[in-house]
């Protein structure tokens, strides 16, 4: 069965491992599917540029049983509890954000969702930790350690209802927030999201002193939940596997832990990225089959993967399932999201700071947070004094020689003025030639343009050019020298072709499919064509750029 007959717009969704699914957002998250391309405008954000939350949350999924990630459900231990009704504009009651409010980083977006409501689940998306949704009364389900305990059941038990006699309570943290109402799209919300605002010597100090209601996430297999008819045997060799990256790393706190993990899945061809993975034998748990046999996957995988290592090494982690920003429109400055922006990640939880976003995923599309290493660095944009920079300034006074002779001083300088003024020119145009390159690449927005940069691509990789080639012809076989990116290279082949023969050209939705692909390959373009040169050289082979378009004529686009 595939997945989109239970959840028609879900990312891996379905009954089995192995099933195909469309690409787009769920409130479940199981590795070992396999995806296909389903493009499909879903909003359109205005508003903050989340610096240090660089995804659109919509779901934290804490409880991991060995096949899929699910939420956890109550217990007496970690009660979890549903608050029916915040109204529209209400501060959202949380204890889950930092304790010093100077770490806070406070942020206002505005939504407009252009799909059925169902496609979304009803999800309030945001950057980081909702405090408020101006216009629009939501349903919260969370951890409530505050409150007494509920009985053990399926269904959490309300909390601060309607003539609740006791004082409203806060969620130590929360998993998701729906909407109450069926909206009609197109509709639109405005929210007031927290982001922690931190250093990495904060992270690294914040030591490991968890709350109790953090258990959950520390434990692998939390109430004993496996899925049955799969062997856990390698677990123990997964934990050892985290304990031989972090110990490699040097890493000892849990800080430095997690980068190390998420560091070892982004290094250059130890895993490849791809939305149809093999499949798992039967009898084989997807996550070993990843990680062990064929290391390739995506998102679903990557974030899996490091999730299960951190929790091996009593990290407290959690899966979230939403999007990534989106294709920022310069002029509009806004982000278009995109069906195919639906990603999983990693975050972990850090004391007095809360959750902390973790990128192990190579896709070349979403990439880890960089933070300020100090406070400082944090808070001022005033340079550092370097230790070169606090150093006396060395005698430059000549030195006293024999009459009629040049200063041993003065000769130096005579030599070397002319050399550094040399690198300093050399150096600017370097930079020059640097920027235009840049340029080259970021700044194409339409697909004829977009086209000619693959041609000059294809030359470079030596891909063979045939009269009367179609472009996807062509397409493909650019995309069989370059497997990582294969699904991407032959989708803008088909993009020109449609641009190109088909009135009216693309639709917006096709539009934006297409600069989401370009993005894609444009991540690894210089390296490639860099690449390719270094073999051109080797062997002799040089050829002029020019070449690239003095072959066979491209299709004349339809006016």
């Amino acid at each position: 069965m595939h997945a989109d007959s239970f959840h028609p717009f879900g990312i891996g969704g379905g009954s089995q491992p192995g099933t195909i699914g469309s690409i787009g957002y769920s409130e479940t998250v199981q590795p070992g599917s396999q995806l296909k391309a389903k493009s499909q405008t879903v909003m359109v954000v205005t508003g903050d540029s989340p610096t240090y939350y660089p995804y659109w949350r919509g779901i934290a999924l804490g409880g991991w049983d060995g096949i899929k990630w699910y939420e956890i459900p109550s217990s007496q231990d970690v009660p979890v509890r549903q608050q029916p009704v915040v109204a529209a504009g209400a501060t959202i009651p949380r204890d889950d954000l930092p304790a010093d409010p100077l770490r806070t980083q406070i942020l206002h977006n505005t939504f407009r969702v252009v799909v059925p409501f169902e496609q979304t689940v009803g999800t309030v998306f945001s950057a980081g930790e909702l405090v408020s949704v101006s216009n629009q009364p939501t349903t919260i389900r969370g951890i409530m350690t505050s409150a007494p305990a509920p009985l053990p059941g399926p269904i959490p038990a309300l909390v601060n209802v309607a003539g609740d006699p006791s004082a409203p309570q806060s969620f130590d943290t929360i998993d998701h927030i729906h909407f109450i109402r069926h909206l009609q799209p197109p509709y639109s919300y405005s929210v007031t999201e927290a982001i922690p605002s931190v250093d990495v010597a904060d992270l690294r100090n914040s030591g490991t002193d968890y709350p109790g209601w953090v258990q959950p996430y520390i434990t692998l297999y939390y109430g004993d939940r496996i899925t049955q008819g799969y062997s856990v045997t390698r677990d123990a060799d997964i934990a050892t596997l985290a304990r031989q990256i972090v110990d490699a790393a040097g890493a000892t706190t849990p800080y430095d832990q997690a980068k190390a993990i998420e560091s070892w899945f982004l290094v250059k061809g130890r895993f490849t990225y791809t939305l149809t993975p093999p499949r798992a034998p039967t009898g084989v748990r997807p996550l070993d089959n990843f990680l062990f046999t064929t290391r390739r996957g995506f998102c679903q995988d990557f974030s899996t993967a490091m999730n299960v290592m951190l929790r091996t090494l009593g990290i407290p982690s959690r899966q979230m399932s939403g999007f990534g920003l989106g294709v920022l429109e310069e002029k509009t400055h806004q982000w278009t999201v995109n069906s195919l922006d639906a990603h999983s990640w990693v975050e972990v939880f850090f004391p007095g700071y809360g959750w902390i976003p973790f990128e192990p995923t190579p896709d070349g599309t979403n990439s880890p947070v960089n933070r300020p290493a100090t406070r400082d660095a944090l808070t001022t944009s005033a340079a550092p004094t370097t230790e070169a920079s606090s150093r006396p300034r060395p005698n430059l006074a000549e030195v006293p020689g024999t009459p009629g002779t040049t200063p041993i001083g003065s000769t130096i300088a005579d030599i070397g003025r002319p050399l550094l003024i040399a690198a300093g020119v050399l150096l600017l145009l370097l930079l020059i030639a640097a920027l235009l390159v840049l340029r080259w690449l970021m700044a194409v927005r339409d697909v004829p343009r977009i086209w000619r940069r693959l041609l000059f691509l294809g030359d470079r990789l030596r891909v063979p050019r045939h009269s009367g080639d179609t472009p996807e012809e062509f397409g493909g076989r650019l995309a069989g020298s370059v497997p990582p990116l294969d699904a991407e290279l032959r989708e803008l082949a088909r993009l020109y072709t449609r641009a190109s023969f088909r009135q009216g050209g693309l639709t917006t939705a096709e539009l934006a499919e297409a600069r989401r692909a370009w993005a894609r390959v444009r991540g690894s373009y210089p390296a490639l064509v860099a690449g390719a040169w270094r073999d051109a050289l080797r062997h002799g082979r040089v050829r002029a750029a020019e070449d690239a378009a003095s072959r066979s004529p491209e299709p004349t686009p339809r006016p």
